[in-house]
């Protein structure tokens, strides 16, 4: 059953002060008797009027069958406020940290939701914002996960709204609700320009001379120590079954072009466009095994290669002239 629509800004007032009395939280977050809110579905205020119109009718027929059954009915909705609040009771809520994705994608919000109580709890739904709610069910101090996919229109780093989780178990009377707040980062990349090559231009002419890397080369040049975010595609794995820990393989060859993805040298297109193109350049300086570095007005990454190196340079073209980083995820396209 649905509740009664309110006005946006109504809405928008509300939420604040949910947001006042709910502090965002980055644990799980348990629903006690604060956290907790009910009112009347609007079918609860029908039934609420289908009620006074019956008790009206039996003082005005004194007829004791329609006392009898208007009692009834309210011991019925009084019984139904004390379960379906009761639904909610004690529940603890955990959003895991959504996994980045580039503009346009899905982004995944997993909730782990469980209780220790003895009962079973029914009809559970978690919603964000206008988005489709997600229903579960909890066994006796049971735990599951809930799964919402919501799209992404803007690049840059965000926080997450409100979470309701509701419930209308049993009758569909009465609609119990919490209001939670996580105070978790959801980074939405720049959507990659499709077909992007690596530029000629960008890359750094070179002499010939011969150097030391990880990138297959002529000669087998040696093991070193691995660091951190480095390809394991390098690892010697004899080695480590050798119990000598993790060592990268080095190659001794010609030396391969250094590559800046420099935002001077991109002349045409929107601020948008270009930040498409360079994310698309990181990819396929990642794919290439190619080293690389990023340049942003008022922002220089080295060079390097690399999962930790590809994620720092996203990241900056993510928020690169972003208003505020902490704004709140919308679903709305704006």
């Amino acid at each position: 059953m649905a509740t009664l629509a309110l006005p946006r800004p109504l809405r928008r007032r509300i939420d604040r002060w949910f947001d006042s009395h709910n502090p965002p939280s980055r644990d799980s977050i348990t629903l006690h008797n604060r956290r907790l809110y009910i009112l009347p579905t609007r079918f609860g205020y029908l039934f609420a009027g289908m009620l006074l119109m019956l008790f009206l009718a039996a003082i005005n027929y004194q007829n004791s069958m329609a006392f009898v059954l208007t009692f009834t009915l309210t011991s019925l909705a009084i019984v139904s406020l004390w379960h379906t609040h009761k639904n909610l009771l004690g529940i603890s809520v955990k959003l895991q940290i959504p996994r980045p994705v580039f503009c346009g994608e899905q982004v995944d919000f997993r909730f782990e939701v469980s209780h220790a109580n003895l009962s079973r709890r029914y009809a559970i739904g978690i919603q964000y914002g206008d988005a489709s709610p997600v229903y579960l069910r909890l066994d006796p101090e049971g735990s599951c996960e809930a799964r919402l996919r919501l799209p992404t229109h803007r690049r840059g780093q965000f926080r997450p709204q409100g979470v309701t989780v509701f419930t209308r178990y049993p009758t569909g009377l009465f609609h119990a609700w919490g209001w939670l707040k996580f105070d978790l980062p959801i980074l939405v990349y720049p959507r990659p320009l499709e077909n992007a090559r690596l530029q000629q231009t960008m890359i750094a002419q070179y002499d010939g001379k011969t150097s030391t890397s990880t990138i297959e080369g002529d000669d087998f040049a040696g093991l070193r120590e691995h660091r951190k975010g480095e390809s394991l595609r390098h690892i010697s794995w004899k080695a480590y079954a050798r119990g000598k820990g993790l060592l990268t393989k080095t190659f001794q060859g010609n030396a391969r072009p250094s590559l800046w993805i420099d935002w001077s040298l991109l002349h045409d297109g929107s601020p948008e466009e270009k930040l498409s193109l360079m994310t698309a350049l990181v990819l396929a300086a990642e794919k290439e095994e190619q080293k690389y570095g990023l340049r942003l007005p008022d922002v220089t990454i080295e060079q390097g290669f690399g999962n930790a190196h590809k994620h720092a340079c996203l990241l900056a073209l993510a928020v690169f002239r972003q208003r505020d980083p902490d704004s709140e995820f919308s679903l709305e396209d704006s």
